[in-house]
């Protein structure tokens, strides 16, 4: 039996909820939208630290929306399991019920056992990954074990229809395909489908039972009817990263302000390499990764740019400008450039062997975690206090792992 055999499949059903789906739109409104990028188990760590900062400046508990991609998937599913004990705790219990656990996980050995595991005929990778994430994770969850607020969303990439594919409480599907309902799929699966790096993690394929779907709220697609129901049989599914490593996409034309954390690994320049046909190929990738992620960059700073310098979400709203609120801070960030008052020093030799941590889903090393974690803290404080021209709780900062200090 599918994990989907249990959605709703009422047509009557469907016609009400879409109906129902009209906030989720593309209505531009206040409030702050958080975004935690792909990167593995190195970005998985790296936003452990950004969201421990943003609880401390108040701005986590604010947040409407967290969308997010990858590794960065598995921090917010974990953020999402723990937020009503964090809320009822007013975040001060953030260590012992968020950051533990997320530290404790970092130290298992998933990838290459599951990758393995998945070349089995009566599996697949992404299926063994669901797994381990619901082992030591997720306890069996699911989406509907979210809470209503914030509303969290756990992109996937649909390989079929090439657009971003979203797994959220209310909803499941792209707007080429359509939506499931409230679906009761696993809070793993979806983590699993978001971060199924390829090749040797992905895809993720879901058979959701017919008359599960219904359109999107905006309407029926780019697909014409007839064309529909194939796409709706058998969906295939892959990293989020592959569309949208930042994982704004659900953010930026929604959210006066936007806050987003970036683990991906940085592009690599580099005058040796090889020219057979396999390196050649894997290069031209990694170009063509760096330009789309690039230009995703650049707008997002751009409309921080205009937006900061408004100050004002009613001002944003009212004036349906591009401009957002907001802060990106980056793995690769140089923290020389945000000199923010009594800023936590940071070793640019450090952390910038930090940013060179390879894309695993792997123990990197107990020094090396917390080490990422800290980072995380810190140029997300640098990065807000300099860039970000909301209001904000300034509390003294220190470091998460004070062990692990970075200068």
């Amino acid at each position: 039996m599918s994990e989907l055999d249990t959605l709703p499949s009422s047509p009557s059903r469907g016609v009400q909820a879409a109906t129902n789906f009209e906030w989720d739109g593309n209505r531009f409104e206040a409030g702050i939208g958080v975004a935690a990028s792909g990167g593995g188990f190195r970005a998985m760590l790296f936003h452990v630290g950004a969201f421990i900062r943003l609880a401390e400046l108040k701005l986590l508990p604010r947040a409407k929306r967290i969308s997010s991609v990858s590794g960065g998937s598995i921090t917010t599913a974990y953020l999402a399991c723990a937020w009503q004990n964090l809320v009822e705790a007013n975040f001060e219990n953030l260590r012992e019920v968020f950051v533990e656990p997320m530290l404790a996980f970092a130290r298992e050995k998933i990838d290459v056992l599951d990758a393995l595991t998945g070349a089995l005929p009566w599996t697949s990778a992404a299926s063994q990954l669901a797994d381990s994430y619901d082992r030591h994770l997720f306890a069996g969850r699911t989406l509907q074990d979210l809470p209503d607020a914030p509303q969290f969303i756990f992109c996937a990439t649909n390989l079929q229809t090439g657009v971003l594919w979203r797994f959220a409480k209310a909803y499941a599907g792209d707007y080429v395909v359509g939506r499931l309902d409230k679906p009761t799929l696993r809070l793993a699966l979806a983590v699993a489908a978001s971060s199924a790096f390829p090749p040797v993690l992905s895809p993720l394929v879901l058979r959701p039972p017919s008359g599960s779907f219904g359109d999107w709220p905006s309407g029926g697609g780019p697909l014409p009817e007839a064309e529909r129901a194939a796409f709706r049989e058998r969906v295939v599914l892959t990293d989020g990263g592959v569309y949208d490593n930042h994982g704004i996409e659900p953010l930026i034309k929604r959210f006066a302000t936007v806050l987003a954390s970036d683990g991906g690994a940085p592009f690599v320049r580099s005058a040796e390499l090889h020219d057979d046909w396999i390196s050649q190929l894997r290069r031209i990738l990694e170009v063509t990764d760096n330009q789309v992620r690039a230009l995703r960059r650049r707008d997002l700073i751009g409309r921080l740019e205009a937006g900061n310098g408004i100050g004002d979400e009613a001002t944003l709203v009212a004036q349906q400008v591009q401009g957002r609120l907001g802060a990106y801070w980056g793995i690769d960030t140089n923290p020389n450039k945000l000199e923010a008052a009594a800023a936590l020093p940071c070793d640019t030799a450090t952390v910038g062997r930090l940013g060179q941590i390879g894309t695993r889903l792997s123990d990197l090393g107990e020094v090396a975690s917390k080490q990422l974690v800290n980072w995380g803290y810190a140029i997300c404080d640098r990065s807000v206090r300099v860039n970000y021209k909301g209001p904000i709780d300034e509390v003294p900062s220190a470091w998460p792992f004070a062990e692990s200090a970075l200068g």
